[in-house]
């Protein structure tokens, strides 16, 4: 039986939260400039869902592992290092010794692939019934 293919991330899901963040941050910073402090929540909010979009469409799950960009640089966790895995509804986060990475599932085009693909490459004893 040929494995499947690894799963592919629907890129455009992230223009609209990415178009979103902007708008605030340019709102938050012209507010500011007006003198109302109130600006600074809006543009720390939008930076904070910049990030965390640009995190998961940086998601790269292949048969070597899954990588994803963050603050510190590109995180990179083979399969056979995943310890835990954590399952929520809209994603699985993968930890290791010494990385971590939250997968958002919603990002792929088939989310159920996305997530069968990711638990038949991670270790059995981790894997979900």
């Amino acid at each position: 039986m040929t494995p499947p293919d690894p799963p592919k991330l629907i890129y455009s899901l992230a223009f609209g939260p990415l178009i979103l963040g902007f708008l605030l941050i340019a709102g938050g910073l012209w507010l500011l400039a007006l003198g109302n402090s109130s600006g600074l929540y809006s543009v720390f909010g939008a930076t904070v869902l910049i990030l965390l979009k640009l995190r998961n469409v940086s998601t790269r799950v292949s048969e070597a592992g899954v990588s994803q960009l963050t603050l510190r640089g590109r995180v990179h966790l083979s399969w056979n290092e995943v310890t835990q895995v954590t399952r929520q509804p809209l994603s699985l986060t993968l930890a290791g010794a010494k990385r971590r990475v939250v997968v958002s599932v919603e990002e792929f085009a088939d989310s159920a692939a996305a997530i069968y693909y990711m638990e038949s490459h991670i270790p059995s004893n981790l894997r979900s019934d």
